[in-house]
């Protein structure tokens, strides 16, 4: 996927500037932040034989839903956290004021810098909506990531989040984390959130699939991969069409999430709280 997934350090969540470090697996490269915004190409309309088509399109689909029926701040501003190539920006500048990315060093595309111990160059209480797109499941440090996105809120802002529930191992330049549907409901609203809005994307036969071709793809002859992925896409598709939203809502690829800020709170990570 194409997650923002710069944001990653042992010790605070987000890394020093990344530099192209090749190896000789591919997935293991660790590329500057322009270079991954680049590699990710388009994500808001991808082509029918796109190995991620219908991922893709369910999650343009969510963020479109959200922006019709969820947000309560129009003619307001975003903060898109961990911003990379911005896909959802067209969708979303529409019923706003003013969009900012927000990205490491490195990330010309980005109106705004993190800085290397993961903290928003804004000030507290600042903005009306943040966005987090493909971000979480990179982030060494979820208490630091949800932490800015609370601090930066103004009380009743909302946060928008999407992020995986099954998926495979995908380092951008590091892959930590995946969650069920209860787990990442508690650990949102440990944060001081409150979830106004929870959905799953992509039931788990359409999930099953999506893995399934992307194990097979490199054993498929060049000749035939768009044949190839352009009907594992229309059979996605279909199991989806098929899907009940419970089943999707308890099994996802994908969970996208709005959820309201609060007034401040102690925040505790998940760690130290009673189960």
């Amino acid at each position: 996927m194409g997650s923002r997934a710069q944001l990653a350090t042992e010790r605070h969540g987000f890394p020093k500037r990344a530099v192209p470090v090749h190896t000789n697996t591919p997935s293991q490269s660790v590329c500057h932040p322009a270079m991954a915004v680049a590699r990710r190409g388009e994500r808001l309309y991808p082509k029918k034989s796109h190995r991620l088509y219908w991922h893709l399109t369910c999650l343009r689909r969510a963020m479109q839903k959200i922006i019709d029926q969820q947000l309560v701040h129009h003619n307001a501003e975003l903060l898109d956290f961990g911003c990379g190539n911005m896909p959802y920006r067209p969708l979303f500048e529409r019923k706003l004021q003013a969009y900012r990315g927000f990205d490491l060093h490195g990330n010309e595309m980005a109106d705004g810098t993190i800085s290397e111990d993961g903290r928003l160059q804004r000030q507290d209480e600042s903005v009306d909506i943040v966005l987090s797109s493909q971000v979480l499941e990179h982030v060494a440090s979820p208490d630091t990531y949800l932490t800015e996105a609370f601090r930066v809120l103004r009380p009743g802002g909302q946060l928008i989040l999407s992020t995986h529930g099954v998926w495979k191992y995908h380092p951008d330049p590091t892959d930590f984390w995946r969650w069920t549907c209860d787990g990442l409901k508690k650990l949102i609203s440990a944060y001081g959130f409150e979830i106004t809005y929870f959905e799953g994307l992509m039931g788990p036969e359409a999930t099953a699939i999506q893995l399934w071709q992307d194990m097979k793809l490199l054993r498929v002859p060049d000749i035939l991969k768009t044949s190839f992925t352009w009907t594992m896409q229309r059979l996605m598709e279909r199991a989806d069409r098929r899907c009940q939203s419970v089943d999707r809502d308890r099994d996802a690829c994908v969970y996208i999430v709005v959820a309201t800020r609060g007034a401040a709170v102690s925040r505790v990570p998940l760690s130290d709280q009673s189960q």
